[in-house]
């Protein structure tokens, strides 16, 4: 394949050029959070806005390809959690991190006035939000004693592209929390209860807009009293250790289009213009994002092009467009499970099993028309979100089961076809698995598939879809993606995978993949099959041409 980097790294290019038009900022507020540390009686306020800033900076360096700022910045955190912890005395390392920081202005300075084009850039292109300029920072506490726990979630958060803070106490975190807000805490009760659970710990952590985060709790024990103790505190999800990645990070996805900026969805089905004024008024201030619709017939386009996450339908005596309306939504093959509302007109037994019969999950009556009823619908809305994912889940490795896939692909295919984009889909071969299977046991097997679906997670875009074909086969749709892209970062993953050491239960596993990738701009109707059938061809040349291999065209 010809040139197939050189658009790609014109992209990464620009991005790290923009990058660096914003180092003379940075250095002004190093210098400010220095002189401020100097000047302060108590040092520890200042300290927490430096430790945030070169924080922030650590994880902007690495996914821009500056590895010398990113390894500087990392020594001067270090230095600054060991104080602010009291591990260290501050008289004893302001000197050290006074150094360390005067290096870091006269690194970014010197960037700054000799930037240089990175030698061999896609060995340095982590992932294509980057080059997409799509990649966003929460901020996650993460409060435990146990450093196994602290490194595995660290390290799943950090490649999520979230900014993580690790705390060995609350005291700590406490302090931190008035700097930095953060959209979920992680508590890890440990082995007893290390952490008391109550209203005033919360508050803690209240943000700067008087908000307070997602909090998940972690625990050695699995019990009625440990489980009601989260419940009780009104934690968003409970995990007893050790943790399973993918359902902690599926978890943490649902948490956080529930309250973060992304909508919940929720269709409407009613004439009457008073109530519908009012529902989306109260669905206004819930981040709920309400579209109506007056007539059956609408129903199934509105499934598709809008997909909510609840149907709320209009219900009165005699009325057969509702309940032929709710049995539309159960006889689709996607839509089939989510969750049906009837607004009653008036509270009656015999409405209330029409409805129920019909398919609905629920009734609203007329008489609890409340904004408070209306909010909680949120809250429906979270635990079908989780059901779902678990639904469409492969099990094993975390990524979308085969149906999902092919779900997900279709639908990617439909918005291509009216937004005239290309798409590309890669077909994942683990070479030689049955061989690693064999030798160390299926167990050992199972781990490769996970890390490996991991590492694909954590790589590419929220947008792009990743699936289990069949055994170690995977399947990694690539929407508004040009072939050089698509080649470029999907090639650097098989190298990364092949440098990795995967190791579990003292057993070292080093794996290669084979890949086939395909590209087309669909103009009319194109089922997935067909794209896969052209990637399993490319592959079979990538198996045929000695494996550990990417082979791609365009179809």
């Amino acid at each position: 394949m010809t040139d197939t980097k050189s658009l790609t790294e014109n992209k990464f290019e620009r991005i790290r050029e923009i990058y660096v038009e914003s180092f003379p900022e940075k250095v002004d507020e190093l210098r400010e959070c220095w002189a401020k540390i100097n000047a302060a009686k108590v040092a520890t306020k200042p300290l927490q806005k430096m430790r945030t800033a070169v924080h922030k900076m650590a994880g902007s360096s690495g996914s821009h390809g500056f590895d010398d700022i990113y390894v500087l910045t990392r020594k001067i955190e270090k230095c600054i959690v060991e104080v602010l912890d009291k591990e260290t005395d501050w008289s004893s390392n302001q000197e050290l991190v006074g150094n360390q920081v005067q290096e870091l202005v006269n690194l970014l300075e010197e960037h700054s006035l000799h930037y240089s084009p990175l030698d061999g850039v896609e060995t340095q292109i982590p992932r294509l939000d980057a080059l997409q300029l799509s990649h966003r920072e929460l901020a996650v506490f993460i409060i435990s004693q146990r450093t196994v726990e602290l490194s595995l979630l660290s390290n799943l958060l950090e490649g999520r592209g979230f900014s993580v803070f690790s705390f060995s106490g609350l005291e700590r975190a406490f302090a931190m929390a008035k700097t930095v807000d953060p959209a979920i805490v992680v508590l890890d009760l440990g082995d007893a209860d290390q952490i008391s659970l109550d209203e005033s710990l919360k508050n803690k952590f209240r943000s700067s807009k008087n908000e307070i985060p997602a909090f998940i709790v972690i625990s050695r024990r699995d019990d009625v009293n440990t489980r009601l103790g989260a419940a009780r505190f009104g934690a968003e999800a409970f995990f007893a250790t050790p943790i399973n990645a993918h359902n902690f990070s599926s978890t943490l996805d649902v948490i956080l289009e529930t309250r973060g900026n992304d909508y919940c969805r929720v269709l409407l089905m009613d004439d009457d213009s008073q109530r519908i004024s009012y529902i989306e008024k109260v669905f206004i201030n819930e981040n709920i994002k309400c579209r109506v619709i007056s007539e059956v017939e609408q129903i199934t386009d509105e499934l598709v092009n809008f997909k909510p996450d609840l149907v709320l339908i209009a219900h009165k005596q005699n009325d057969e467009s509702s309940v032929n309306a709710a049995r539309m939504v159960r006889l689709h093959e996607t839509y089939f499970n989510t969750p049906i509302i009837f607004l009653l007109e008036e509270e009656s037994i015999q409405l209330r099993i029409e409805a129920l019969r019909s398919g609905a999950d629920d009734c609203i009556s007329g008489n609890e028309y409340e904004q408070e009823i209306f909010s909680i619908l949120k809250d429906r809305i979270m635990r079908f979100r989780r059901a779902n994912h678990m639904i469409i889940m492969d099990s094993l490795t975390g990524t979308l089961n085969r149906d999902a896939f092919f779900d997900r692909a279709s639908e990617e295919i439909s918005l291509a076809i009216r937004r005239n984009e290309t798409i590309c889909l890669g077909m994942i071969d683990v070479d030689h698995f049955k061989q690693i299977n064999d030798k160390n046991g299926h167990v050992v097997g199972d781990y490769v598939l996970r890390h490996i679906s991991d590492y694909l997670n954590n790589r590419l875009r929220r947008s792009d879809v990743v699936g289990r074909y069949a055994g170690d086969e995977f399947l990694v749709f690539l929407p508004d993606t040009d072939l050089d892209s698509a080649y470029l970062v999907l090639d650097m993953i098989r190298k990364n995978l092949m440098s990795q050491c995967i190791s579990m239960n003292n057993i070292d596993v080093r794996v290669s993949i084979s890949l086939g990738l395909v590209a087309t701009r669909p103009t009319e109707p194109l089922n997935v099959e067909s794209l896969i059938v052209e990637a399993d061809k490319k592959l079979y040349e990538a198996k045929m041409a000695g494996r550990n291999t990417l082979i791609a065209g365009v179809v």
